[in-house]
């Protein structure tokens, strides 16, 4: 499906625009604030189909800057301009005020090539929906359905979850267990469940009375929505909160945690996702390590679960997230795409997360030199002294966690900082695995 950036500054026609891209012309809309945010994700995400742009947003001549962006990059990507921009307007079309929302949608159409029947809707009547947002909740705002294959590309939806049900976590995992992949919520309805679920988990993870183990479990089910929200782009404000919550409760996790073998029995045993096994394990390291240096202060566990929580947020699979060093990237078994998300998605994870408010300048230069490099890009083998001290300790915790959590390699402690000491010659990363040769408690 093509997709489609909306720079529009009256929330009144965002959403009317939003709404008619998506039901007439069946493309996704992916919200962007300026021109700025717009070339941030355009760097990671050449292939947007199209883009719609206000003239200008505050003082900032967006359609211009956008402009001259795709014509020095050399992306044929169409722009429709709206407001008027005489000094582009013989190159893009621009629509001079007052605009109707139907003289957008039949010019988007055209641009996207799509043939406009406005009688007519393309996108989908139902939005799959992963199981994992169900885990945490009882009940639905909606309808929930099924979706059953009667024929070749011939599919009936069956609703299973009605509006007034209630259910368990045991429910959702008996579908879970007959193979069942995801359900489907009504399109006009997504918006509102997804709203939903994610004020369910902010209010459960904000109950100063959840055990640790419910809070770990809770917390891994949010980050499983916030990776997937982030992986397709929808980082709107309820995904934002959900994040910031998630990420205090797993420090709180986090400082009341039990040792780590416990630790790992319990992520295991409650069969957590890898991605948040990796994310939390990573966090409790940070920690343990921050806690043994003389310039430690409380809010650099704070930093660091930050960029813990995001740092392979934009990693599909497991083999990607399990990749350490160019040696291990080059061996895997993965397509060239894969292999190109994993070199990059340092540097993705910091302009996607461009306008997350949270994410401070002080957390975009950790999780750029999460993996030794300056730019996000790649793997230093033996990264350099003049990294920050937090990266350093992000760094030196990650490969030990990548280490721990495969099967294929050594278990111990003892044997992981013997494999990592080879690789890490500088002082201050000798000296941050000294203290990881102490006793975890």
């Amino acid at each position: 499906m093509s997709q489609t950036i909306l720079i529009e500054t009256n929330q009144d026609l965002k959403k009317l625009f939003s709404l008619n891209l998506q039901t007439f012309v069946g493309t996704d809309i992916i919200h962007r604030e300026n021109a700025e945010d717009t070339l941030a994700l355009l760097k990671i995400l050449p292939q947007i189909s199209l883009i719609i742009t206000r003239v200008s947003v505050d003082n900032e001549e967006t359609a211009k800057i956008i402009f001259n962006f795709l014509k020095r990059e050399e992306l044929n990507i169409p722009l429709i301009v709206l407001g008027a921009c005489p000094d582009i307007a013989h190159d893009v079309l621009c629509l001079e005020d007052p605009i109707s929302w139907e003289i957008v949608i039949k010019e988007a159409a055209k641009k996207l090539g799509v043939p406009l029947d406005t009688t007519k809707k393309i996108k989908s009547e139902f939005v799959p929906v992963s199981l994992h947002y169900f885990y945490e909740i009882n009940r639905t705002p909606c309808d929930v359905f099924i979706r059953i294959k009667k024929g070749r590309d011939e599919y009936q939806f069956v609703k299973r979850i009605h509006q007034k049900d209630s259910f368990d976590k045991e429910d959702i995992l008996k579908y879970e267990k007959q193979g069942l992949k995801e359900f489907y919520i009504s399109t006009e309805y997504i918006q509102y469940f997804t709203n939903f679920v994610t004020n369910e988990l902010v209010s459960k993870l904000e109950d100063v009375d959840l055990s640790l183990e419910e809070r770990i479990l809770t917390t891994s089910y949010a980050h499983e929505i916030v990776r997937e929200r982030l992986q397709q782009l929808e980082i709107d404000q309820a995904c934002i909160e959900l994040s910031e919550t998630s990420i205090n409760s797993m420090v709180k996790s986090v400082r009341n945690s039990p040792e780590v073998v416990n630790l790992l029995k319990f992520l295991f045993s409650n069969k957590v996702s890898y991605a948040y096994q990796q994310a939390h394990l990573l966090a409790l390291i940070c920690h343990y390590i921050l806690s043994k240096q003389s310039w430690y202060k409380h809010e650099h566990l704070n930093i660091l679960s930050f960029v813990s929580f995001f740092a392979d947020a934009t990693l599909k699979t497991v083999p990607q997230m399990r990749i350490s060093s160019l040696a291990e990237l080059e061996k895997a078994d993965l397509s060239e795409e894969e292999k190109e998300q994993v070199m990059y998605h340092a540097r993705d994870a910091v302009n996607i997360l461009s306008i997350h408010p949270e994410a401070t300048e002080y957390i975009k230069t950790v999780l750029l030199q999460s993996h030794g490099t300056l730019n996000g890009v790649g793997f230093n083998e033996d990264p350099p002294e003049e990294l920050h001290p937090l990266s350093k300790v992000f760094i030196i915790a990650d490969h030990f966690v990548k280490i721990l959590l495969n099967p294929e390699l050594p278990t111990t402690k003892k044997e992981i900082l013997s494999l990592m000491s080879k690789r890490y010659s500088g002082n201050s990363y000798q000296k941050i695995m000294k203290a990881l040769e102490q006793k975890f408690v």
